[in-house]
């Protein structure tokens, strides 16, 4: 991950991340965006913001929004560690 230009080396596709990393994930790992849209679709999840501030849904994300390298550094927390073992990851 890190030598792609991530910063951590969280989950693919990390719902704690914005617009810019989410459109980094769109051309890395193109498969996991996907699912992470038909996911976030089928639990009613807005991951992201527009550009006016309103949540919206991965698959509504602009390809040119966001900027990964100015966005907030984000990290796992103790929840996702828990997640990870509970399904063997």
């Amino acid at each position: 991950m890190y030598k792609l230009g991530y910063r951590n080396n969280n989950c693919i596709g990390c719902v704690k991340g914005g617009a810019g990393y989410w459109n980094k994930i769109r051309v890395d790992f193109p498969e996991v965006f996907k699912q992470r849209c038909k996911q976030s679709r089928a639990i009613g999840a807005r991951l992201v913001r527009d550009s006016n501030g309103n949540r919206i849904f991965l698959d509504e994300l602009s390809p040119d929004a966001g900027k990964y390298p100015d966005e907030p550094d984000f990290q796992c927390g103790f929840m996702c560690e828990i997640i990870s073992k509970e399904n063997n990851l």
